[in-house]
């Protein structure tokens, strides 16, 4: 863990603190943080927890890998044509405007609740990051570069995995940084939504049962798998990025 990350973490760390302090362990609406403690163990030792956990990871992991993905292919279509672009930027700008939220309920009419339709929706709500950077990027790839592919007599994957990839790895890069938090809040949402057993789920069912110690045990479990996958990305994108030149 990086000291940039650690030194994040100190506000989080002293409001808890004061919470503790000022705070009441035995409250029905905002227990202490010592009282999450007892919850989290019953969740754990019940097997509820590292259940609802490995499905919301399960339906994160696979609606990432999907946004990263389609993003950089379509991405990297539309920034190489423009009349492609000109086509499809109407419908792409008001599919952007829609929250993933509004399309869950006409989504579960046409395709029920089955887990293509909770990974759509979550590539629905995660993708465009992605999609939007490998445009950007692809669109202002100077010319001169593909100019030397071609009289290298490149094929087109030598091409892509030579010339253009290392090109836009550094944008795409960062539109999966952005992507990875987003995909974990609108997975959260599909929980919700669909009712996949998941920990939004279950956060929610235990809010509506007044189990606030519960409750705010979820999110904690949540907050940590948020940072976990913060220093994932973060180590694998500095790897990455000393692999190609271009994004040193």
């Amino acid at each position: 863990m990086s000291w940039k990350t650690l030194r994040g973490l100190v506000p989080v760390v002293l409001l808890l603190l004061l919470w503790q302090v000022l705070g009441n362990p035995n409250s029905s609406a905002t227990p202490a943080p010592s009282a999450w403690w007892p919850a989290f163990k019953e969740l754990s030792s019940s097997g509820v927890l590292w259940t609802a956990l490995g499905k919301t990871m399960r339906l994160y992991v696979e609606g990432f890998v999907a946004s990263v993905v389609l993003g950089v292919v379509l991405g990297m279509a539309l920034g190489a044509s423009r009349r492609l672009t000109q086509a499809l930027s109407p419908m792409l700008e008001f599919l952007r405007a829609t929250p993933a939220a509004a399309i869950v309920p006409g989504v579960l009419l046409l395709f029920h609740a089955n887990s293509r339709s909770q990974i759509g929706i979550v590539v629905y709500g995660s993708i465009w990051p992605v999609l939007l950077n490998t445009t950007m990027a692809r669109r202002a790839l100077p010319s001169l570069r593909l100019d030397v592919a071609q009289s290298m007599r490149l094929s087109w994957w030598e091409r892509m995995r030579k010339i253009v990839l290392p090109s836009l790895m550094p944008e795409i890069i960062v539109g999966i940084r952005v992507t990875a938090p987003l995909c974990l809040i609108v997975t959260l949402l599909v929980d919700f939504l669909v009712a996949t057993g998941g920990i939004g789920y279950l956060l929610v069912e235990y809010e509506q049962e007044f189990n606030a110690a519960g409750a705010f045990a979820l999110l904690a479990v949540i907050g940590i798998v948020g940072i976990l996958l913060n220093i994932l990305l973060g180590t694998v994108s500095r790897f990455a990025l000393r692999r190609w030149p271009s994004g040193a």
